[in-house]
């Protein structure tokens, strides 16, 4: 039976134009620092989950788990907690410096969110959310027709997997909560948005980077062309986000943990731009194959004329002799190439423009890139 350790903390996050905001987060250990978002949960199919909640801030906490059922505290189901008469937590809490523990067993495989269930309006935009997957029963990730996100049969095999969770920063808001004053919900306004935690640029950089303690996922999206690659998105914010990757549509194939599926008829669409609500969650496969797409010509390309080759200033370093980023090849003295395998980018962002910003500077906000590789490692895009 997987047990998972939550600890409820305080940190301060890191955005590209150099901010440092007060956060609430979950850790993985007692000695660890605080995570936006908080580690991912990733259960089986059948099999009983156990989530240990340990509360070090000043108020009560929760753990939330939209789309299970029958979760219990104490061998009895999770009941709404009041106090004075009001409704503070949906679920049991844990009071400051207290514990609490919950028990179920995922009936569905899918992408969830998990989240505190206790003054939501701002615990979970403070930073109090995360992910739960649950593989299949059958899942088996070395045995490709049971490498699945929903099980055998279910046309729902990938090769690779990522997560992307979308969320938004109100300064103002994460300012009285470190400060102990009252804040009016009615005024939340967002300065930042972020996927996995991050702000672009940080979004693209790798897992686990030592300058960003409070934020280890990357969001950057790696494959090879004809890979299928899952990607499960969460809306674990306050607000809606169209994000929308270039260079293919994706398959939808599942929503809020459920397979688009009617008994025998296949209710999978393709979109170009999913609208991603407020606890909502998207599984959707992403397959690039290309113009022209051969097993001998991995990515294909049109040489341009020498007028529209990217070299030095002009360019800014986006030389390669070709109409993407980059060939492996030498490049002329004093031009730095952001390209390192001849891999082909596309952006994976927010269709609403100001969400692609920080605090109104573009580049940032709600911004990745999908990476097609030539040759790829298998251990790249492996969930964990």
């Amino acid at each position: 039976m997987p047990v998972i350790n939550l600890w409820a903390k305080e940190g301060y996050l890191s955005t590209p134009d150099g901010n440092s905001i007060y956060f609430w987060g979950f850790a993985k250990e007692e000695t660890g620092p605080a995570l936006l978002p908080g580690p991912h949960i990733i259960a089986k199919q059948g099999e009983t989950v156990t989530v240990n909640l340990f509360n070090t801030l000043s108020e009560p906490v929760s753990v939330f788990f939209p789309g299970q059922t029958a979760v219990m505290v104490e061998e009895r189901p999770v009941q709404p907690q009041y106090i004075n008469g009001r409704l503070k937590s949906f679920v049991n809490h844990a009071e400051p410096g207290g514990t609490v523990s919950y028990t179920f067993t995922p009936t569905h495989p899918g992408t969830f969110v998990y989240e505190s269930g206790s003054s939501p309006h701002k615990q979970v935009p403070m930073g109090l959310y995360g992910a739960l997957v649950v593989r299949p029963a059958d899942y088996n990730p070395d045995v490709r027709e049971y490498r699945t996100a929903y099980g055998a049969g279910t046309d729902t095999e990938f090769e690779r997997e990522y997560l992307l969770i979308t969320g938004e920063i109100d300064p103002q808001l994460h300012q009285a909560v470190e400060e102990g004053r009252p804040y009016l919900v009615n005024r939340y306004l967002p300065r930042y948005w972020t996927l996995n935690g991050r702000c672009a640029v940080d979004t693209m950089m790798m897992d686990d980077v030592d300058y960003l303690p409070h934020q280890p996922y990357g969001s950057m999206v790696m494959g090879q062309p004809g890979e299928k690659i899952l990607m499960r998105y969460i809306g674990a914010g306050v607000d809606n986000h169209p994000l929308h990757p270039h260079g293919a549509h994706t398959r939808v194939i599942g929503k809020d943990g459920r397979l688009l599926r009617n008994g025998g008829t296949d209710l999978s669409y393709q979109r170009f731009t999913v609208l991603v609500g407020a606890g909502q969650t998207y599984d959707l496969i992403y397959r690039w194959e290309g113009l022209g797409f051969t097993p001998d010509n991995p990515i294909p390309t049109t040489l341009p004329n020498l007028r529209n080759m990217g070299i030095g200033d002009a360019g800014w370093t986006m030389w390669s002799g070709s109409p993407y980023f980059g060939v492996k090849g030498d490049i002329p003295v004093g031009v730095i190439s952001y390209n390192e395998f001849g891999e082909y980018y596309f952006m994976l962002h927010s269709h609403e423009e100001l969400q692609i910003t920080n605090w109104g500077e573009f580049p940032g906000g709600m911004m990745t890139w999908i990476a097609i590789y030539p040759s790829l490692s298998p251990d790249i895009g492996v969930l964990k």
